[in-house]
């Protein structure tokens, strides 16, 4: 649902009522976070060269998660104790990644690919 949602917004880059009511009807508070990250610039691309890899970045309000939009993963706990568990369909970081991207408002920072494990290391120690 949210992947259609998106489509349409990426198409003209602007977020219409309707299409904010699907998705305050489908996600509740969870939209309410992911849209206040997204107008707060909290979403970050970092680019890698020349390998073309990506990373996305959402500054949470307990700190900093990747998100891997192509896989629907977080590293937050309400990631892995919620939608893991099928209580949840989304949380809100990927929302706001999604939401992100389509609304063209992230940060993008280019990086060479020796800097990628200066990046990861970030979430590795929060997983440990």
């Amino acid at each position: 649902m949210i992947a259609q949602i998106c489509l349409e917004i990426e198409a003209t880059h602007s977020l219409r009522k309707e299409l904010a009511r699907r998705l305050e009807e489908s996600f509740g508070e969870r939209y309410k976070k992911a849209i206040s990250l997204v107008e707060g610039g909290a979403v970050k691309l970092y680019l890698f060269k020349p390998s073309g890899r990506e990373i996305w970045e959402i500054r949470g309000k307990k700190g900093f998660y990747q998100v891997m939009p192509h896989t629907n993963f977080c590293n937050c706990n309400d990631y892995y104790f919620r939608v893991m568990n099928a209580k949840k369909q989304l949380c809100y970081h990927i929302i706001a990644q999604r939401m992100a991207r389509a609304l063209g408002k992230f940060e993008r920072e280019k990086r060479p690919d020796r800097d990628y494990g200066k990046i990861t290391k970030i979430w590795k120690k929060s997983i440990r």
